[in-house]
């Protein structure tokens, strides 16, 4: 008999990601890619990978000799992200890292963007032409080093991404193709919130992406192999200079990249299709930087998600796909099909929102509301403004 895993809750995230998720087939072969700190999940992934009848490989960055050897390397080519697998397997899972994550922030922008991003783009483009089906894993990235970045439980974050988990494709797929049957008819979207979000976009013709976590035969033939566990939204690609209104969010921005790494109480204010005024409650200035260095298209909404997993609700960095959250996304949408380069891009997040669809109701409080019987709401009360503690209102 096998030993049992010392992290129980690791061999049934195997047995969802590798069935349910990347439905991996026997005589597969599958590439398990982690660090160090993640050892522990991973390892379950190849006791699953074999049971399934695949041919796993395991392949460990290990967190020690690899910032001895940042210490100790030649000049490299600045940008050259590290060699990462060869895309050749079937399916490739990746457990994110290093866990001390803050000794790179003293490395020049260039290196600490290849380390990151992990992988060139040849490594993309080979693992595109081989339909490679992909997953992060975000169990990884729930480390107590994050966790005291973020100043949150890192325990309770653990958790609420294996619940999440349990929100399998099958799960998450028919209400999203339900969504994308409404969206595929509706020309403009109306996002309103008694917290004075009042937002219209209009819709673009490219169609709306489901992401449930499975990577079917529609995803690969559309470029789009790597998906995240868990996961679950659907993201809505909008005409470039479509956007008017006012959009606020009331979820923590996490990004453990950023001094400081949150920010609360985003505020955005668009005219004629331009973000033109921004404002923070708090941790505005990463924003602030990224923005004033963005270039041509740092100023244009490029979509909104909505989120379709019930098991997030205060996970760091997962706030998009929490059931009935609406997610505005700033300047880069290549991701999406659009065309808008700029290197900066930025989401934030509304709960509680109400959303309509030319006019119509869609989502209220973040729940579904029939066409036929649904009736239109007025919006809420406007909350009065809270003082601002850090980030003063920018004109730009």
């Amino acid at each position: 008999m096998p030993e049992p895993s010392p992290l129980p809750a690791a061999d049934a995230l195997a047995r969802l990601a590798l069935g349910r998720y990347l439905a991996v087939r026997p005589g597969e072969s599958v590439a398990i890619e982690t660090w160090t700190h993640a050892l522990p999940w991973a390892l379950p992934f190849v006791l699953e990978a074999r049971r399934r009848g695949s041919d796993p490989a395991l392949l460990v960055e290990d967190e020690v000799t690899f910032f001895r050897s940042l210490a100790t390397r030649g000049e490299r080519p600045r940008g050259r992200a590290p060699v990462g697998p060869v895309p050749s397997a079937d399916v490739y899972v990746y457990f994110g890292g290093p866990d001390d994550f803050p000794r790179l922030f003293g490395l020049p922008a260039d290196d600490l963007e290849a380390i990151v991003l992990r992988h060139g783009g040849g490594w993309w483009r080979a693992a595109r032409r081989s339909r490679l089906r992909a997953a992060r894993m975000a169990i990884a990235s729930a480390t107590a080093t994050a966790a005291r970045r973020y100043g949150v439980d890192r325990e309770a974050w653990q958790r609420e991404i294996l619940s999440a988990s349990r929100a399998t494709p099958d799960r998450l797929g028919p209400r999203g193709r339900r969504w994308l049957r409404r969206l595929a008819r509706a020309r403009t979207l109306r996002i309103r919130h008694p917290n004075g979000t009042d937002l219209t976009a209009r819709i673009s013709p490219r169609p709306a992406i489901l992401e449930d976590g499975r990577v079917d035969r529609g995803d690969l033939a559309a470029g789009r192999f790597w998906t995240q566990i868990p996961t679950g939204l659907v993201a809505i690609p909008l005409r470039s200079g479509g956007t008017e209104g006012s959009w606020e969010a009331n979820r923590p921005i996490y990004d453990r990249w950023s001094d400081p790494p949150v920010a609360l109480g985003a505020r955005f204010e668009f005219s004629q299709g331009r973000l033109r005024q921004f404002a923070f409650d708090r941790g505005g200035e990463p924003f602030a930087a990224s923005y004033a260095t963005g270039g041509v298209g740092r100023d244009r909404a490029g979509a909104v998600t909505i989120g379709l997993n019930p098991g997030i609700e205060h996970a760091p960095e997962l706030a998009d796909i929490a059931r009935g959250s609406v997610s505005l996304l700033l300047g880069n949408d290549r991701a999406l099909g659009g065309r808008n380069r700029t290197a900066f891009g930025y989401l934030s997040t509304l709960a509680g929102a109400t959303v309509e669809l030319d006019g119509g109701p869609w989502l209220e409080d973040g729940r579904e509301v029939a066409p036929s019987v649904g009736r239109r709401r007025a919006p809420g009360p406007t909350r009065p403004r809270s003082p601002r503690s850090e980030t003063r209102r920018s004109a730009i």
